[in-house]
C-alpha cells in the first residue's frame, strides 16, 4: 500500500467495533457487524492516480486476509446498480464467520453508478442484522454526503432508540473539503455512541478499517478478549487509550496497561486515567488493558515493522 505514514499523528481516532464477538461460555446472544460500502458514482475519482474503488476493494482484500475468525462481519453497498435511484441499497452477504470470500467476491463485482442513499444502507444493514433483537454494529465507509434522506441524524437517532445495543461507526474517505459531509458524518456516529474518522489515503484507509474490524469486546464483566492485528506499516511512537460506551456515548475510561515484547519481558505496566504513548521498535508486542470497575480485560497482538506513529483505540463493553 501507499508509503509510509505521515510522521506527524494524523487526526485519526479509528472507529471501534463494539460487541462483535461474545465468548462461547456467556449466555449473551452472537452480535454481528456490517461493512456498508459506498458505490456511488464518485468512487470513481482518483487518489494518487488510483480510483477510490480500487482503493477500496484492495484495503478490504488485504482486511479479509487477516480479519480474526471470530468477527461475523457482512456486506452491503449502495449506488452500485442504477444510476439515480435512492433505492439502490442492497446487503450482498449476511455476517457470519464464513463470509470472507463471499465479502471480497461481491466487492469485487462492485460497479459505482449512482447517488448515495447513506442512510438508507445503514438502516437496511441494521434491521437485515435484527437490530432491535440483538446488539448490531455498522461500518460506513463513504466519500460524500447524503443525496436522498432528510436528517440523516433523525434516521441514526432511531436507530439508537430502536436498536438494542446499536452503534454506526462512519469512516469518511477523501471529504477533507466537504463540510457539510463532516458534519453528517460526526452526527451519525456520535448519535449511536460510534466514532467518525477522515482520512485521505489508501493507507489511512486500511489503518482506519483495520482497527474497526479487528477489534472485538466480550459481554461480561471479568472477561477477556484478544484479536491479532494486521501488520502494522509502523513503529516509533504508539498512542493508545481506552473507551467504552457510558449511557449510551463512547467516553475514555481509565484502565491498567500492560505491553509486553515477544519473550514476554514487560515493556510497560501501570494505571493511566485517559491512555498514554509508548515508543516501541520493529518486534511483535502483547497489549494488555484492564478495566477497574468491571474487570473486564482485552488484549491485543501488535506486530510493528518500519517508521512512524500508531494510535489504537481498545473499546471494552458498555457500562
Amino acid at each position: 500500500m501507499i508509503k509510509g505514514l505521515k510522521q506527524t499523528l494524523q487526526m485519526i481516532t479509528f472507529a471501534v467495533i463494539s460487541a462483535l464477538t461474545v465468548p462461547a461460555d456467556h449466555v449473551f446472544a452472537q452480535s454481528n457487524a456490517m461493512l456498508v460500502l459506498d458505490g456511488s458514482g464518485s468512487m470513481w475519482g482518483q487518489i494518487e492516480g488510483r480510483s477510490k474503488i480500487v482503493i477500496a476493494r484492495d484495503v478490504i482484500d488485504e482486511l479479509l486476509q487477516d480479519l480474526s475468525d471470530d468477527v461475523h462481519l457482512g456486506l452491503a453497498a449502495y449506488g452500485h446498480r442504477r444510476k439515480g435511484d435512492c433505492g439502490d441499497v442492497e446487503v450482498l452477504v449476511s455476517p457470519s464467520a464464513n463470509s470472507r470470500d463471499d465479502i471480497r467476491t461481491a466487492v469485487a463485482g462492485l460497479k459505482p453508478k449512482g447517488k448515495t442513499p447513506l442512510a438508507s444502507a445503514v438502516v437496511k444493514a441494521a434491521r437485515s442484522m435484527r437490530h432491535d433483537e440483538v446488539p448490531a454494529t455498522v461500518i460506513l465507509i463513504s466519500d460524500g454526503i447524503e443525496t436522498c434522506a432528510p436528517d440523516v441524524c433523525a434516521v441514526a437517532r432511531d436507530l439508537e432508540a430502536s436498536g438494542v445495543d446499536f452503534t454506526a461507526h462512519v469512516i469518511g474517505f477523501d471529504v477533507d473539503e466537504e463540510e457539510e459531509a463532516h458534519t453528517q458524518f460526526t452526527c451519525m456516529a456520535e448519535a449511536t455512541g460510534g466514532r467518525y474518522t477522515a482520512v485521505n489515503s489508501a493507507l489511512d484507509l486500511g489503518a482506519a478499517l483495520a482497527e474497526t474490524a479487528a477489534l472485538t469486546s466480550g459481554g461480561a464483566s471479568g472477561s477477556a478478549s484478544q484479536t491479532g492485528l494486521p501488520l502494522v506499516s509502523t513503529s516509533g511512537a504508539l498512542y493508545y487509550s481506552a473507551e467504552g460506551k457510558v449511557a449510551g456515548e463512547l467516553r475514555h475510561i481509565p484502565a491498567h496497561w500492560e505491553i509486553r515484547d515477544a519473550d514476554n519481558s514487560p515493556i510497560l505496566s501501570g494505571f493511566q486515567n485517559a491512555g498514554g504513548e509508548i515508543v516501541l521498535v520493529p518486534g511483535v508486542y502483547q497489549l494488555k488493558a484492564t478495566d477497574p470497575e468491571t474487570g473486564h480485560v482485552e488484549m491485543r497482538e501488535l506486530k510493528i515493522r518500519d517508521g512512524g506513529t500508531l494510535q489504537i483505540t481498545l473499546l471494552f463493553p458498555p457500562r
